[in-house]
């Protein structure tokens, strides 16, 4: 088993998110607070191609069919185009927290602080780009998009779930079961459900109407302090194992933990980072876990290590849930 290595060249502030390219499994983007995009090849640990045309943070970055889309506290989207140059898509009238891309449409979706969930043809050229926007009842917070599937998670807690194919009105609305602000929100590789994370250091299992499966919520991200009380931490990230449908979170303890979701175990507890874990993803295939390790300031001010990204190999077997016992 090959052992896990930190990238050259990464971000010099605060890493927002990691994304590994839908079918190639060495391309990964990041996006961060230094108004970067950056390009690696995971696989030989190079940083491929960068952009800067952002004017303040980026918070989100997403594959497109010919390059990658990008957005942030400057309300602009930019497409990145073919990684050499970029155009701007359109703006929102609030930062931009979240990008999703559905390749069947080429449509980008967008959700922003300006409580407003807009998607555009990503291949059309100036104002016709933006094909609809839907006011929705908070800021965005995070999304997630899987085959015509869209989750949108909320400030005041509500799950909304879009068929992309017909975004005039979500198919569900749902308040989350944690009692805490929502982190992150990741939709099941299976369609039939997702996974949300809060500041509180709690994960939920959610399933969508007509699935036969009951929902559940548990802790973690915690360490024991003194007197019996824990010490909570944020889950920031959630990313699902693409064969197993496994899942990891991050948490600001600066750990990792894998847990099958069916038997409802923790497979794995991958500690030692250096600070809090502010994104996670597996690549393609399953064999390789991307984990940035950067302090996400929920202590506020203070010395933090620098940020950084590392590559974990992943076993065919590692990720692999426990056979039930009989």
């Amino acid at each position: 088993m090959s052992k896990q290595f930190e990238l050259l060249q990464p971000p010099s502030d605060g890493i927002s998110k990691l994304r590994f390219h839908p079918t190639d499994d060495t391309k990964l983007l990041v996006s961060s607070w230094d108004q970067q995009v950056r390009l690696y090849d995971a696989q030989q640990n190079q940083l491929v191609a960068s952009h800067h045309d952002h004017r303040a943070a980026v918070l989100d970055t997403v594959f497109g069919s010919n390059g990658a889309f990008s957005g942030g506290l400057d309300r602009r989207v930019l497409a990145w185009e073919n990684y050499s140059h970029t155009r701007e898509i359109g703006c929102h009238d609030g930062e931009i927290s979240a990008l999703e891309y559905v390749s069947s449409g080429n449509m980008l979706l967008s959700g922003s602080w300006d409580c407003t969930l807009r998607a555009w043809d990503s291949r059309a050229q100036g104002g016709a780009a933006q094909i609809a926007k839907l006011d929705v009842e908070e800021r965005i917070y995070s999304m997630s998009a899987r085959e015509t599937l869209l989750a949108v998670a909320l400030a005041g807690r509500k799950i909304l779930i879009y068929d992309t194919r017909k975004l005039d009105a979500p198919i569900e609305v749902r308040e989350s079961s944690l009692k805490f602000p929502t982190r992150c929100v990741k939709l099941m590789p299976s369609s039939l459900g997702f996974v949300c994370s809060s500041v509180e250091g709690r994960v939920s299992v959610e399933y969508l109407n007509g699935a036969t499966k009951s929902n559940y919520a548990f802790k973690c991200h915690r360490q024991p302090a003194e007197d019996n009380v824990d010490l909570v931490y944020p889950v920031n990230a959630v990313a699902f194992h693409p064969v197993h449908h496994t899942f990891v979170t991050g948490g600001s303890d600066g750990a990792v933990s894998l847990w099958d979701p069916d038997n409802k175990k923790r497979l794995k507890h991958y500690q030692g980072y250096p600070t809090s874990i502010s994104a996670l993803d597996f690549n393609a295939s399953g064999n390789m876990l991307a984990v940035a390790s950067s302090y996400t300031y929920e202590e506020g001010e203070k010395d933090h290590p620098p940020d950084s990204i590392w590559i974990k190999p992943m076993t065919e077997n590692e990720a692999r849930p426990k056979a039930k016992k009989n």
